[in-house]
């Protein structure tokens, strides 16, 4: 069946590279890393993404290589890219002759992520404002399917998908849990293997959809229902992963919009915010249960103990962080060090650690925190800078800075390509709609050459 899928893959791309490209936001998540083409002992594991991603390159390159003259194109994120690119590759080859190094994991950096966004957003640069915006409503739709199949395959208590993802392992060396044996209980998680990755994607798609719908500078019945309609089935499919990051990434970009509004706007959201929080505090059990367990971070007393992670289980991860960090400060210990160090079992206070800050000081040092500092402040103001409207500038400043608070408290785990794919989105919708409001708003000429005829005619004349 996976070599099935690969062909079709591989046929699609043959027959519409340019929609096969458009679609990577769909495709990405029904072909999780999880999802092996090849599992064989002792050699790397090898992914149907990762092998979709080398075909869609070869075939770019090839299209590029024979086009007769060839038009460089603009890439927007090309700077951001060059910095976690360059920090990654000087912590891999500075700890070369270590088994911590990495190579493998730059390679993969380079095929399942930059080049994979560089093709997506040449792609998007072709397209027209109005396709943009078709292209958006089509993935909008998707990511609600895939909220409510993950929420059926939990009401059900079964997820076919999941097992067709643990049948592609034959090593055991990646697992898609099912969480049906965990102290959580059976948790949401679509076509992805990891719950809390499922529920982050699908609640950045939810905030890349309001960014979008905020542009307008006036909001209609009929948005006000689509946006409705979406909330509740994708913020559904959050709260069954039983998963507390989800819903602080999605409520992060609310509370900073509804702040950053004028006095009695923020006053009125505010109000409104809160009285739909204590209903559904009052009235869901199953809301409560998920406040409770986010207050459980800071403090035990309050609701149940899932087995996730505390204050405390922090304090003693940053402090082995730290230990690591300060035995090569500048550039790590190589892109794979915390992984070998968690598989060896050596510092048992790095089990569960999840924080790309953590994973930052060990693997790459001072470098590279300050590079994924740069990287995430250069990705904000590039598309800050061609948003107009006050509302979708504040949605997208929340949206980053939720994204940021994700991985800082349970790091990437395979969301970084999906969000910087919305995030180019946001950047041509957003680009493409000012140049048409440029355009349109530009004076035109009305009187050229000094033609008589298109002159107007003399005072004393209007006079007579």
């Amino acid at each position: 069946m996976i070599f099935i899928l690969a062909a079709l893959g591989t046929l699609a791309m043959i027959l519409s590279f340019r929609r096969s490209v458009l679609l990577i936001p769909v495709w990405t998540v029904l072909t999780p890393k999880a999802l092996l083409l090849l599992d064989i002992p002792s050699l790397p594991a090898f992914s149907l993404y990762k092998y979709l991603c080398l075909v869609m390159i070869g075939m770019y390159l090839t299209k590029t290589l024979l086009k007769k003259r060839p038009h460089p194109s603009k890439k927007p994120f090309s700077r951001a890219f060059y910095i976690i690119l360059i920090s990654s590759a000087v912590s891999a080859i500075l700890n070369i002759s270590s088994s911590n190094s990495g190579l493998l994991t730059l390679i993969s950096l380079v095929i399942e992520v930059i080049m994979p966004v560089t093709i997506y957003c040449e792609y998007l640069s072709r397209q027209t404002s109005e396709k943009l915006n078709t292209l958006m409503s089509k993935y909008i739709t998707y990511y609600c399917a895939l909220a409510a199949y993950g929420t059926i395959c939990y009401l059900i208590n079964y997820n076919p998908y999941i097992e067709f993802i643990n049948s592609t392992t034959h090593t055991g060396r990646i697992i898609a849990q099912t969480y049906a044996e965990t102290l959580r209980g059976i948790r949401a998680q679509g076509t992805i293997s990891h719950p809390i990755t499922y529920g982050a994607l699908i609640v950045m798609m939810l905030l890349t959809y309001y960014t979008v719908k905020l542009k307008k500078p006036k909001l209609n019945l009929k948005d006000h229902l689509k946006i409705g309609l979406a909330t509740t089935i994708i913020i559904g499919g959050a709260l069954f992963t039983n998963s507390r990051t989800p819903l602080i990434l999605f409520a992060i970009p609310l509370i900073i919009f509804a702040l950053s509004q004028s006095a009695a706007k923020s006053l009125r959201y505010t109000l409104t915010f809160s009285l739909i929080f204590v209903t559904l505090f009052s009235t869901s059990e199953l809301f409560r249960g998920k406040v409770l367990s986010v207050a459980n971070i800071f403090d035990s007393n309050f609701g149940e103990d899932m087995n996730g992670s505390d204050l405390a289980m922090r304090g003693a991860q940053f402090a082995a962080s730290a230990r690591h960090f300060f035995s090569s400060p500048l550039v790590g210990g190589g892109l794979d060090a915390t992984r070998n160090i968690v598989s060896s079992g050596l510092d048992p206070d790095l089990f569960n650690t999840e924080s790309i800050v953590f994973r930052l000081m060990i693997d790459q040092g001072s470098l590279g925190l300050i590079s994924y500092t740069t990287f995430f402040f250069l990705l904000y103001i590039k598309v800050a800078r061609t948003i107009r409207q006050r509302p979708a500038r504040r949605m997208y400043l929340g949206m980053m800075i939720g994204y940021i608070t994700f991985t800082i408290s349970t790091g990437l785990i395979d969301t970084l390509q999906n969000t910087l794919f919305m995030i180019c989105a946001l950047y041509y919708v957003f680009k493409f709609e000012a140049n048409e409001n440029r355009s349109i708003t530009r004076r035109p000429i009305l009187f050229q050459d000094n033609n008589p005829e298109t002159m107007p005619p003399s005072n004393h004349a209007i006079a007579s």
